[in-house]
């Protein structure tokens, strides 16, 4: 099996965990509330994190030699830290009041929304992405926007978070390279939880009993979409084309589909299938390669 198949099967597999991971972030929440799933989910996420680098530390010659700067580290970690915090308990919020498969069909939308930021903040964009943009926003409107013109207040929470996650993803592209990119997801992991678990102490009741009741759906979304996923994706994107990376890793939210569909009983109509057909097209296309260029976009 060539390096390239392996690397497609791996991001593949992590598109698979993320979609599904909505449906453990639904049914979690029938025992707690979501800032303190959050809290759960991103403090497993992180001790699971250490646990890898050290075993990487042992046993790849690469993080046995590897020199970084621990305060650029620090404060990228801290940095995205804060940014998926809003983000993340947005998107979770959402999800008490809207569908899985919407949510991720939604939050794929950073593809397009990137570019989007990036053009006003002086970048020109091409024709193509315009288009893309266009297009999803189309797709946005079917899937969100009833035929009365309403929308669901949660499928707003869900674009707002996604501009959040846009920026998220700006800001760890511009990682340098003197960064340990395992520990500024793992320092992410942590600050998330520590300021979810200070807002879940506001606005929630906690419960310990009630965390131990959610514990398959926080170790699987902690462990497994958190930690082994996104693993799979760091290592596949070594040996991959980021860009037919960028298109297999994109497939999550038709995993997610499909996982509210089996798993929640929550089935789409028409209108809101066209839209979601509609949103695939603008992310596929958006990540095709410009002339010269091969650069994709990835979630982690």
């Amino acid at each position: 099996m060539s390096r390239e198949l392996k690397s497609t099967i791996m991001l593949l597999t992590a598109a698979i965990i993320w979609g599904f991971a909505y449906v453990a972030q639904v049914s979690g929440m029938s025992h707690v509330g979501p800032l303190t799933f959050n809290f759960a989910r991103f403090l497993v996420g992180g001790v699971f994190l250490i646990i890898i680098y050290n075993i990487f530390k042992r046993t790849i010659p690469y993080y046995k030699n590897e020199i970084y700067s621990l305060n650029k580290t620090i404060k990228y970690g801290v940095i995205c830290g804060l940014l998926l915090t809003v983000g993340n308990n947005l998107q979770q919020l959402s999800l008490l009041g809207t569908s899985a498969g919407k949510v991720g069909f939604l939050t794929s939308t950073y593809i397009v929304i990137i570019p989007l930021i990036q053009f006003f903040f002086g970048k020109r964009i091409s024709n193509r992405i315009i288009f893309c943009i266009f297009i999803a926003m189309c797709g946005v409107y079917l899937l969100s926007v009833k035929e009365n013109l309403s929308i669901n207040s949660y499928d707003i929470l869900v674009l707002v978070s996604v501009l959040f996650f846009a920026i998220h993803i700006m800001i760890m592209a511009t990682c340098p390279d003197d960064c340990e990119k395992i520990l500024v997801s793992m320092i992410q992991f942590f600050v998330t939880s520590i300021l979810s678990i200070i807002l879940a102490f506001l606005f929630e009741d906690i419960a310990i009993i009630n965390l131990f009741k959610a514990y398959k759906e926080i170790l699987f979304v902690g462990i497994i979409s958190s930690g082994i996923a996104y693993t799979l994706q760091m290592l596949a994107f070594k040996d991959i084309d980021p860009t037919i990376g960028s298109l297999v890793a994109s497939l999550e939210s038709v995993f997610s589909v499909i996982g509210a569909w089996i798993f929640l009983n929550q089935r789409m109509n028409l209108r809101e299938i066209s839209g979601c057909v509609i949103i695939l097209i603008a992310t596929v296309v958006a990540q095709l390669p410009s002339k010269g260029k091969t650069k994709g976009l990835s979630k982690g």
